[in-house]
């Protein structure tokens, strides 16, 4: 990446919107997370009509050299997903940006995907063998570039290939989970 960089976010939570609230204002700043500090999280309301059964908590910050290195990108990841063992979430987009790169990385909770009613975990599997997604798999997360529909978890277009080679270019050895 180079200079001027930023990263926003969202993600769609499932039941357990109070176990969120509890990490975010209470324990998140414990752990001095270099990349992530609670104030960048927004805080919804469950009060209709600004929601209807799931949460969707968005989240940004702009920063100065940000992610150039293999080793920053890991770190990176590493802590966004301690984020995610912590709260009730099902699906997760981030788009990482700067000057000429842009890249969007989507995690998707495993277990809920996988119990999940009405052959979603299908239907996802379909859709990245479809779309030739770059698709990684770890204990409880499924990781990837590429955009979803976070309402689904779908991922429905291919990844820009210029995107990918820019991404291998800049991070050589990437390997998942980090």
């Amino acid at each position: 990446m180079y200079q001027w960089n930023y990263f926003y976010g969202a993600i769609m939570l499932d039941s357990d919107y109070s176990r969120f609230l509890d990490f975010v204002q209470n324990k998140m700043q414990d752990k001095n997370y270099y990349y992530f500090h609670p104030a960048i999280f927004s805080q919804a309301i469950q009060e209709f009509p600004y929601y209807y059964d799931d949460i969707l908590i968005s989240f940004g910050r702009t920063a100065k050299w940000f992610l150039e290195t293999e080793r920053q990108l890991n770190e990176f990841i590493r802590e966004f997903e301690n984020i995610l063992h912590h709260i009730d979430f099902q699906h997760v987009q981030i788009k990482i940006g700067g000057i000429y790169s842009d890249y969007s990385f989507f995690w998707l909770n495993k277990k809920k995907l996988i119990n999940a009613a009405g052959g979603s975990f299908k239907t996802t599997m379909e859709y990245v063998i479809e779309n030739k997604i770059r698709f990684f798999e770890s204990e409880h997360f499924y990781f990837g570039l590429g955009e979803i529909n976070l309402s689904t978890g779908w991922c429905d277009k291919s990844y820009d290939e210029d995107d990918l080679k820019s991404f291998d270019i800049q991070y050589p050895g990437f390997k998942y989970p980090v």
